[in-house]
């Protein structure tokens, strides 16, 4: 596949997981919503974390970092890993909201850092 349609479709994911964990965080401060009525954010993370990992691995063979994995891409899975647990931060401590969103913008800092500069 194309390296700028898989770029793509990597950024559509990193944008449905961040908007799916901050529906939840939204849904949880505004009022105890019940799970029927937040489940599209929940769909939108899982949907945007599958995209991400099929993505992020297909570039990564593009760009030929699978054969030896460095450790810019070991970084940016161990992100991914903290992307998909970040749901529960989400539901859990939707009390401390801005603690919780500046983690998930240091998340996205980081993996956007580690993939543009690629420092190990």
């Amino acid at each position: 596949m194309d390296y700028l349609i898989l770029k793509t479709i990597h950024l559509t994911g990193l944008a449905m997981t961040f908007m799916g964990l901050a529906g939840v965080l939204a849904s949880k401060v505004a009022s105890e919503a019940p799970f029927k009525k937040r489940w599209i954010f929940h769909v939108s993370h899982g949907v945007g974390m599958l995209m991400l990992v099929f993505s992020g691995f297909a570039l990564a063979h593009q760009l030929g970092a699978l054969n030896s994995i460095p450790g810019w891409l070991r970084g940016k899975f161990v992100i991914w890993l903290l992307a998909g647990g970040a749901m529960a931060l989400a539901i859990r401590f939707s009390r401390f909201t801005g603690l919780v969103l500046i983690f998930f913008a240091g998340l996205v800092l980081a993996a956007a850092w580690l993939s543009i500069q690629k420092p190990f």
